[in-house]
């Protein structure tokens, strides 16, 4: 029978101990928030879609109004609702923030009912705007760029795959 020496075995219990007493791993740094207003995102108005065999997702915004812009998604498969996202774009305090409530097919939401998903605007530029916040523990990145007719949403989270959503304006 072989033994294992005594330094080895020393060394994994002092490895344990220091990583017992740093604690869990820290959170994400998140990116402060960019001065913005609602212009800088207002071409996001309109109607979105796209279809992939049995699946049909579909985004839509308002035009901007006062403070605020509105916008729904929705996912459905072989024609039945999977899913509900109610999306909001407040301007405060001369930045843009993004709120995102899920539902459920029967309208059940899957976020505390004072919770909602907080996600100021990290990055704009022309068509472009990235929203960074916390999901859990972890960083939630969702990112918008229009290109024409075209409109791609990226959603990123840790050691999750990117999901990419590539829509066309409805009607084009």
């Amino acid at each position: 029978m072989r033994r294992t020496p005594v330094h080895v075995v020393a060394a994994t219990v002092l490895a344990t101990f220091v990583a017992a007493a740093e604690g869990p791993a820290p959170r994400p740094a998140l990116r402060a928030a960019v001065a913005a207003s609602l212009a800088d995102v207002g071409w996001l108005s309109g109607k979105w879609v796209v279809e992939n065999g049995e699946t049909y997702s579909e985004e839509w915004w308002s035009a901007p109004s006062g403070d605020s812009m509105v916008g729904a998604w929705r996912l459905s498969r072989s024609g039945r609702a999977r899913l509900f996202e109610l999306l909001t774009l407040m301007e405060e305090e001369r930045r843009v923030v993004l709120r995102i409530r899920h539902f459920d097919a029967k309208g059940v939401a899957w976020e505390e009912k004072d919770r909602p998903l907080v996600l100021p605007l990290v990055e704009k530029g022309a068509g472009r705007a990235v929203f960074e916040g916390m999901e859990g523990d972890g960083l939630l990145r969702i990112s918008y760029r229009r290109d024409a007719e075209t409109l791609t949403v990226e959603i990123e989270k840790p050691e999750k795959p990117l999901q990419r959503f590539r829509f066309g304006r409805a009607g084009s």
